[in-house]
């Protein structure tokens, strides 16, 4: 330690930790047991879910989703649909060209006293229109929308909607569901169809 960098002081603390070092000696060499990481013993390992647990929650579940799935087929075949809409004649739909993977059906009620048929309509597959389009159902004459019933917005999920009519319905051949660009008088282009 040569110069004149450093105080007195911090010179004594560094001889001090030298002289320590020193009286200390090498450090020893490695054992050769050492010098190979050893490996932890393998564990056994506890399921913590048996294999035969597994096959009987696989069973239970699809027995669950039998029944599931029964009930749900009975209910949809009675005549309501589950919230007061009983249907007297259904129609199905399926899409066209602009729209194939598009379903929809239109469950008609009875005729109420003052000469209306009451109608749930139900679509699934439809694309979201743009802002201010519209879809809109119509029953139809020698295969051409002719008669308005209604319309509704719908999104690509499963969309209900509940529309009245008071036209002769033997007075028609059909239904479609039309796309309307906002102010559109014409029939759009038909997207489902009977």
């Amino acid at each position: 330690m040569v110069g004149t960098d450093m105080s007195a002081a911090e010179r004594a603390r560094l001889q001090y930790a030298h002289d320590l070092l020193l009286e200390a000696g090498p450090m020893p060499e490695l054992p050769s047991q050492l010098e190979e990481p050893v490996k932890p013993p393998s564990a056994d390992i506890i399921p913590y879910f048996p294999r035969r647990r597994y096959a009987a929650a696989s069973v239970a579940a699809a027995a669950l989703i039998a029944v599931a799935f029964g009930a749900g087929y009975l209910a949809g075949q009675s005549g309501g649909n589950g919230n007061g809409f009983d249907a007297v004649r259904k129609v199905r739909m399926h899409g066209t060209a602009r729209a194939q993977n598009a379903l929809a059906s239109v469950q008609i009620g009875n005729r109420d006293d003052t000469g209306n048929w009451p109608m749930l309509i139900k679509l699934s597959s439809l694309h979201t229109l743009a802002a201010g389009a519209y879809y809109e159902l119509w029953l139809t004459k020698n295969g051409k929308p002719t008669a308005p019933c209604g319309a509704f917005r719908a999104d690509e999920g499963t969309t209900s909607v509940t529309l009245t009519v008071s036209y002769m319905l033997k007075d028609f051949d059909g239904w479609v569901v039309t796309e309307q660009d906002a102010g559109q008088q014409e029939p759009g282009p038909v997207l489902l169809t009977t």
